[in-house]
């Protein structure tokens, strides 16, 4: 529960607020890593002689980077690239005509591209003086560029003379367990061919131009050797892997022979991990592959640590993918595309299934009307759908056609994917009405997705195109509409809904583990829920997010002030409080947990019929060595602390009470080498360290006076345990606040100081959540 709040905080209202920065936007389009930022960006217009484009160029917008160039065309579809400045190894300015600006660009795999700067001379010259100042920033990285390629299989399969040379480099398990499905059925060598002859003509790797070819090459499904590759660069989480060299590597080391929960848990789910892939059923390879994987990831982002789903996705990497990129591939994953949905509260997948549950709605008004009226449970089937990627709903080696294209265009596709299911089986969803029969259409649809959609036909062109195929298409045209910013609208309208729901379950759940409540009723429990989370998150305020729900000092006079009248205003710095902190801080970690509060709360809640329980609270709280006996020094502490409580509304008889409190408890004193109640003259009192008194005489002294037994019988009620009001949700909180917060101030410490001087004068004494209307519709290859 530790890391919720913070969390939800940081990453879904924060990723999901309404006005992300355009710098943000750029960074956040093109997957650049943490630690990027936005130069400077042009109007420009880009072309490659030897490319896809030939002759012509394509119009958009350049963007520079710290380390990358970047370009998008006007229209988001004809090109894209994502270049990085150590991977430049020549510029030259063109001869234009007039009015114009050019520049020509060889990268690292002397590929040529020219740009043509749209706009003010100055601003392009400003352009190209911080592109040139960058380059000269990255020109060391230009010496480690090379063997960090070596790991890329498309350098190895482009650059023929030296791979003979040369082994393969290393690749995910499928290389020595062999990839999922029929290399022949899928065509694997067509489409290597597809590749290599794209990666010559357009860059490879980290210099590579997306053209719409690229595109289409992704969804017709990625061959096997170039899969993972492929997935890490579509990603970003290539560029990652290259900022933060040896990171992997790194943290396994430093974390070698630790333990915590998230490999406890981990170690649970090894097993479970798609164990029909040969690999997994041995210890030392994927078990031990994943483990590290996993395990590497919990110590890099302690806050999440491990979520079910993890060990599944991780499986499903590593066959294509090395562990290094795996790992590199789950932190993109959890951060960037998919935030929130491997985390405790699995917050980013629930907002997701109400995202999902609208845009069925939307486009499926009759099928979600169904639904409603049979109070079918659309979120059952769908959010292990999205949780898994689909890699647990369908074959795996169509989940990793799914894959393909999540990774190169994002969320949008879990989507689209999950509408074309609903459409596709809708006739056969009609007619079910509850949850177990919903499930079971689905389920032999998913079985079935390899088999031919139109067995019945003659013509053996469209006998041959499959379930999954017309999913895909249905997917992809049907739901083009699906669009990145679609899912982000339709975020940011269920946030809030979702984000509540969240926090009531996690409440409940959090509040039936609390133990030692004693008489506070559960709407009290409620409360101090509220406020003490309440009063954790205005401390925090200005000093950023953390995830660790426990209570400092500071924020406990907060929390203190809102539940009791002399917790507040700037005198409220009392050694009482700090009493109180210590005394609840069970654990000696210096803040308290909510379980903490409760419980000292509990204890302060005493039976408002009688004094004897608080009178003996009070005893408790000053005997801070728990030896019995209150000795001088904490009798001066008691009558200090008893004016301090009344301070507000102070009368006469309590004065009166305090002063013959202290005088009765120094008469009736006890010696340590006493066994017996003996009465002291005051005057030998003065000093005497060793004089005591106990717990029956302490009592016997409150009682004695009527204005302390109405203080030590009323007490309980001077906490008022309310609901929080004034509720209010901000762009960056899940709760209400405290209208104000109690400042720091040495007034009342030196009022209570002088009234304690005084008195020693008196007595002598000084001192924290439609199937496709026709084959046709089916294009050969699956080019769509």
């Amino acid at each position: 529960m530790s890391a919720i709040w913070a969390n939800i905080k940081q990453k879904a209202l924060a990723s999901l607020t309404d006005n992300v920065p355009h710098d943000r936007q750029i960074l956040d389009y093109f997957r650049l890593p943490d630690g990027e930022n936005l130069v400077v960006e042009s109007l420009a217009e880009f072309g490659s002689a030897g490319s896809e484009l030939g002759s012509a160029s394509v119009s958009g917008t350049l963007y520079l980077t710290t380390s990358y160039l970047c370009f998008r065309s006007n229209d988001r579809h004809s090109a894209m690239f994502i270049m990085p400045l150590f991977a430049i190894k020549r510029v030259e300015r063109l001869n234009s005509k007039m009015g114009t600006f050019s520049i020509s660009i060889t990268t690292w795999h002397r590929m040529k591209t020219t740009i043509e700067f749209i706009g003010l001379r100055n601003h392009t010259e400003h352009f190209c003086d911080v592109f040139k100042q960058g380059l000269k920033e990255q020109q060391s990285n230009m010496k480690i560029l090379s063997p960090f390629l070596s790991g890329c299989y498309s350098e190895y399969m482009l650059d023929s003379e030296k791979s003979k040379d040369r082994e393969p480099p290393a690749a995910g398990m499928g290389k020595e367990f062999s990839f999922p499905g029929d290399a022949r059925k899928l065509k694997d060598k067509s489409k290597m061919h597809l590749w290599k002859d794209y990666m010559d003509k357009n860059g490879r790797n980290l210099t590579i131009i997306r053209f719409p070819l690229f595109h289409k090459l992704v969804r017709v499904g990625l061959p096997n050797a170039l899969r993972g590759e492929i997935w890490e660069m579509t990603s970003g989480a290539m560029l990652s892997r290259w900022a933060h060299p040896g990171e992997f590597e790194n943290l396994q080391e430093a974390n070698a022979g630790k333990s915590s929960i998230s490999m406890e848990e981990i170690e649970k789910d090894l097993n479970r991990s798609l164990p029909e892939f040969p690999a997994y059923q041995d210890d030392n390879i994927g078990i031990g592959a994943l483990r590290r994987v996993l395990t590497a990831y919990s110590w890099k982002n302690p806050e999440l640590g491990y979520c079910q789903a993890m060990n599944i996705v991780v499986a499903a990497l590593l066959i294509y993918s090395t562990e290094e990129q795996s790992f590199w591939l789950l932190h993109t994953l959890c951060t960037e595309m998919l935030p929130g949905y491997y985390s405790t509260t699995m917050y980013g997948t629930l907002l997701d299934q109400r995202v999902f549950e609208s845009l069925v709605e939307q486009t499926m008004p009759v099928l979600w009307s169904h639904f409603q009226k049979s109070d079918l449970q659309l979120s059952l089937v769908s959010l292990p759908w999205f949780l898994s990627l689909y890699i647990n709903s369908m074959p795996l080696v169509l989940a990793f056609r799914v894959l393909d294209c999540f990774f190169l265009e994002g969320p949008r596709v879990l989507f689209q994917v999950g509408l074309g299911i609903l459409k596709l089986n809708g006739e056969g969803l009609l007619a079910v009405y509850d949850d177990g029969s919903f499930i079971e259409v689905l389920k032999s649809y998913f079985i079935t997705l390899e088999t031919s959609a139109y067995p019945s036909s003659k013509d053996p062109k469209t006998r041959s195109i499959t379930k999954f195929q017309m999913l895909m298409v249905t997917a992809f045209r049907e739901f083009n509409s699906i669009t990145h910013e679609t899912v982000l609208q339709e975020r940011r309208k269920h946030k809030d809904k979702t984000l509540d729901s969240i926090e009531q379950f996690a409440k409940r759940t959090q509040l039936r583990s609390l133990s030692n409540t004693g008489r506070l009723s559960k709407d009290d429990i409620a409360n101090l829920y509220d406020r003490f989370h309440a009063a954790i998150y205005k401390q925090r305020v200005g000093i950023g997010g953390s995830t660790d729900m426990r209570m400092d000092y500071t924020a406990f006079r907060g929390f203190m002030a809102g539940i009791a009248a002399w917790a507040q205003d700037p005198e409220s710095e009392h050694d009482f409080m700090h009493q109180l902190f210590t005394r609840w801080d069970l654990e000696i970690r210096g803040s308290l947990s909510l379980q903490n509060v409760v419980q000292g709360i509990a204890g302060l809640m005493t039976d408002e019929t009688t004094p004897m329980e608080t009178i003996s609270w009070f005893f408790e709280i000053f005997d801070s060595q728990g030896t019995g006996r209150l000795h001088r020094d904490d009798l001066l502490r008691v009558t200090e602390t008893l004016l301090w409580l009344t301070r507000h509304h102070i009368e006469d008889a309590t004065l009166r009470g305090v002063s013959t409190f202290m005088h009765r408890c120094f008469e009736y004193a006890e010696r340590d080498e006493q066994a017996n109640l003996i009465e002291v003259p005051l005057q030998d009192a003065q000093t005497n360290e060793d004089m005591y008194i106990t717990l029956g005489t302490f009592r016997m002294v409150v009682l004695a006076d009527q204005a302390l037994e109405e203080l030590f019988t009323t007490f309980p009620s001077t906490l008022q345990i309310s609901e929080v009001k004034d509720k209010v949700r901000g762009a960056k909180g899940l709760r209400g606040l405290l209208d104000a917060v109690v400042t720091d101030t040495q007034k009342l410490a030196a009022e209570i100081k002088k009234n304690v001087k005084e008195f020693d004068e008196d007595i002598g004494n000084n001192n924290n959540d439609e199937e496709e209307d026709h084959a046709k519709n089916v294009l050969n290859n699956e080019h769509f």
